[in-house]
């Protein structure tokens, strides 16, 4: 009965808040964050329902398996990063409370649906003047592998979040400077690489503020190089590297591919054998029709095969973006977003030989492409005074 109470509650609270929230931004189509809201959380259901069926990482996080604690009965004996810190947010819920699994997988859908419609505002704030133009905008916000991953009790899910709080400080640094650094702290808790890529590129975009005084960038860059080299230095105690060079971290590759093979997995590609475009072409678009076995990798191959048509689409009209005088208007938080996930991208071919897996981690991402080559190809070419970067929410 808790269950059920708290996931009406949890599904009432986010219907009220998506009503206020929504006019408060002046969205014009509340309906469709509703509507987002409701699909968001049927993924949640989706995830239970194959979990259940295939088993995963998510049960061990809510039953805090996953990774062995000295103190289990104690919420602080979970403290940690990545695995730890999942287990150590799901003690609460699933330990003290003893709520169910389906009942975690809302909490998590609730949490990082925050991240959903906060980006999805920031799309349609530029308004673009054609309605087919904003349809298209909703389909790309409701394609699944997003939803799936970050619907369910994960690390996708606290990634995502921690990365869209981390792109506010690229639509205003000024205003929330102080949630893109919980961004960038999340974002290192559970994904160290993922946090160290991201608070760099806010402290070189923090640098790049004119309006800066040199004496405050001195002194704030020196005490973030100091963050940032802890950072760095936390994460090559992770990787276990042997040396810090290039053969060092080719050794790493190795090892993390030889652990992959070690799982047997159907969907196993020789990632270490492929050139580099054959590696992005696996990354972003495999795995393709001919290469499917049963629903799941159906599904994926469908989204695979829409983000290969807008990459193409992209490549057909980037010539005339270069001749063409009045260019498209792309947000600096969405380059911020392209840069990060292309970063991201080459540390995953050199880790990744699995297609599930890689559809996973790519999830968090993969949306900031869509939307970048959808507003390169088909959007708009001047945003309206007063939209991103002008007036911040």
């Amino acid at each position: 009965m808790k269950d059920f109470i708290l996931i009406s509650l949890l599904f009432l609270a986010l219907w009220f808040s998506n009503r206020q929230w929504g006019r408060k931004r002046g969205l014009e189509r509340l309906w469709f964050i509703q509507v987002l809201w409701v699909y968001h959380l049927v993924f949640a259901g989706i995830f239970y329902y194959y979990i259940l069926q295939h088993g995963g990482d998510a049960l061990r996080y809510w039953a805090l398996e996953a990774e062995a604690v000295k103190n289990p009965d104690h919420w602080m004996g979970y403290w940690g990063q990545r695995t730890h810190f999942v287990q150590w947010l799901n003690f609460l819920p699933s330990k003290l409370l003893g709520l169910s699994f389906l009942t975690g997988n809302v909490l998590y859908a609730a949490f990082s649906f925050l991240g959903i419609r906060e980006v999805y505002s920031w799309m349609v704030q530029m308004k673009e003047t054609k309605p087919w133009k904003e349809w298209g905008l909703m389909g790309i916000f409701l394609l699944p592998n997003l939803h799936f991953w970050t619907a369910g009790v994960g690390k996708e899910a606290l990634l995502f979040v921690g990365l869209v709080w981390a792109l506010k400080g690229f639509i205003s640094l000024e205003a929330h400077w102080k949630l893109a650094v919980v961004g960038v702290l999340l974002s290192f808790w559970v994904r160290p690489l993922q946090g160290v890529v991201l608070g760099g590129m806010l402290g070189l975009y923090f640098l790049w503020q004119k309006q800066v005084p040199l004496k405050i960038k001195l002194g704030v860059g020196l005490g973030m190089a100091v963050v940032m080299g802890l950072g760095i230095w936390r994460l090559l105690q992770y990787m276990h590297l042997e040396e810090f060079s290039f053969r060092g971290l080719m050794a790493f590759s190795s090892g993390q591919m030889d652990f992959l093979k070690g799982f047997g997995a159907g969907s196993e590609i020789p990632m270490e054998s492929y050139n580099f475009l054959e590696k992005g072409f696996a990354l972003f678009f495999r795995p393709f029709w001919g290469e499917v076995d049963g629903f799941w990798q159906m599904a994926s191959a469908l989204e695979n095969s829409i983000a290969l048509l807008l990459g193409l689409g992209l490549l057909a009209v980037l010539p005339f973006y270069f001749l063409k005088k009045e260019k498209y208007t792309i947000p600096p938080f969405l380059w911020a977003a392209l840069i990060f996930g292309l970063v991201m991208a080459v540390a995953f071919s050199y880790t990744l030989n699995n297609l599930g897996i890689i559809m996973r981690m790519k999830s968090t991402s993969m949306l900031f492409f869509y939307l970048f080559w959808w507003k390169m190809t088909v959007g708009r070419r001047k945003t309206e005074a007063g939209s991103l970067g002008k007036r911040p929410e």
